[in-house]
């Protein structure tokens, strides 16, 4: 694999709704008309030309969003724009904020006759609009630049399972019951970073990858990019309004900023800090980004850099016959029959066709698989790679842990996510409860191994006869 010469492009630019919009994340509907914190979006352009002028080329997209679900908009929007890129090789994540707007009509009910309200489709094509310039701008901004790469941790996603005794498990589940076991999943630190630098060697832009999806806000009625925003303040005031950052959620779907343990320790920091939850953690953050930067690897011009987008097909968790009768009599049941219903089926869920269990079992033998785009990309030292999931922690693990990559950044949320839902593990399953039962997931822990053994053949094909020194 040839190395080339790179040239970075840089763009963001604000998709706070204009208007009145519901906001995506709760079962329950929540307006907002007001702004915690800007949603923004980044993109980052990155190009090689080598001395056998073969090109490589890759936008990363980073939007403060619930989920990507528009792609197929962008890329019909960016027709005969941003000459000589392969559209198909744009990639798309979302923070995971629960506080931007849903961006199809059908999740909750809508306000009637409010010249006020921006509907889901409307929305989507103000940020569709909004994003096609963003992108265009970023590619033809993109000039010679350098690359190095950092490493840190930060306490900031803390799996959000309990264990009980009997075995179950409950998302966010109370830790001072007499049964309480545990915690389901260990926790992820880790954070990734990749600095570029223009010809000069000054700082132009980080990617910043943590395993945490930006919630601290999720039951407000504000628009809000969460932690992000006070870690952008942070790097504002550190490095100058001129340095961008694009921000990745690692493999997070059993985690949250929200605490099981140390809450009493945490607040009482809090508190003495004079911070907020968002605060703190944009500390943590800020404090792995010094780190990062102050030990990162040399800049690098020149690098191996190749680009490959996989379409997968990963068997679909089946609906049993029993679940498809329950779920049939749900819509005739009195609230007192829905109450002795196990959870999950004790209410009509509003996230659309991963809830309709009846379709499902109808057309599950005509529909075996769920079709995902992930994208895989080498830059020098390091690979990036994609899932559209709530992907629980340890298939994370399990791909980092095999990869040959000197670092490995996995992005989760990302091209296709509004169509992804949750991938839980075996042991989830059995635990039960949100996040990991049926009406949560398209796919269950045989695709999730086979999402993983994909992704890793396509990583260590490009990293085929390389090895970096393991230590212990």
């Amino acid at each position: 694999m040839p190395k080339g010469q790179l040239h970075i492009g840089w763009s963001r630019i604000d998709i706070t709704p204009p208007k009145k919009t519901l906001l995506l994340g709760q079962f329950h509907a929540r307006l907002a008309d007001t702004a915690i914190s800007p949603l923004t979006a980044t993109a980052l352009a990155v190009e090689t030309r080598a001395q056998d002028d073969s090109l490589e080329q890759a936008i990363f997209l980073s939007c403060d969003l619930a989920a990507e679900s528009f792609k197929s908009d962008l890329r019909a929007k960016l027709a005969g724009r941003c000459s000589g890129f392969d559209i198909e090789k744009l990639t798309i994540n979302a923070t995971h904020t629960h506080n931007a707007p849903p961006l199809r009509s059908g999740t909750y009910d809508e306000p009637e006759d409010d010249p006020d309200f921006m509907t889901p489709d409307e929305y989507r094509g103000f940020l569709v609009d909004r994003l096609a310039d963003l992108v265009e701008e970023a590619w033809e901004d993109r000039q010679p630049g350098a690359i190095s790469r950092g490493f840190a941790y930060a306490v900031v996603g803390r799996c959000r399972r309990a264990v009980y005794r009997d075995g179950s498990a409950q998302m966010y589940g109370a830790t001072d019951r007499e049964d309480f076991l545990g915690i389901e999943a260990c926790d992820d630190h880790a954070v990734n970073l990749l600095f570029t630098q223009d010809a000069s060697g000054a700082l132009t832009g980080m990617l910043v990858n943590l395993a945490c999806p930006s919630q601290c806000d999720e039951r407000k009625e504000e628009f809000s990019a969460d932690f992000w925003h006070d870690v952008r303040v942070g790097l504002r005031d550190r490095y100058g309004p001129a340095v961008h950052l694009l921000p990745q959620c690692a493999p997070a779907g059993d985690a949250s900023p929200h605490l099981l343990l140390d809450q009493r320790e945490e607040k009482d920091l809090r508190d003495r800090a004079h911070v907020d939850d968002k605060g703190i953690i944009a500390r943590r953050i800020m404090t792995a980004v010094e780190e990062a930067q102050d030990l990162a690897s040399p800049p690098e011009g020149e690098v191996e850099f190749r680009h490959i987008v996989r379409s997968l097909h990963l068997p679909r968790l089946r609906v049993t016959p029993e679940e498809y009768e329950m779920e049939k009599k749900i819509p005739t049941m009195s609230e007192e029959e829905l109450k002795r219903q196990p959870w999950g089926f004790n209410r009509i869920w509003p996230f659309g066709a991963v809830s309709d269990l009846v379709s499902r079992y109808e057309n599950q033998d005509e529909n075996p698989t769920h079709h995902v785009e992930c994208h895989i990309i080498r830059l020098g030292d390091v690979v990036f790679a994609t899932n559209p999931f709530e992907l629980f922690m340890d298939y994370g693990a399990r791909i980092r842990a095999r990869s040959k990559a000197l670092q490995t950044f996995l992005v989760q949320l990302a091209d296709g996510s509004g169509n992804g839902c949750y991938l839980p593990t075996q042991r989830a399953i059995e635990g039960g409860h949100y996040s990991a039962i049926i009406k949560s997931n398209w796919v269950g822990p045989e695709g999730g191994q086979l999402l993983v053994d994909e992704t890793l053949a396509s990583i260590n094909e490009l990293f085929a006869g390389e090895s970096y020194p393991k230590t212990r």
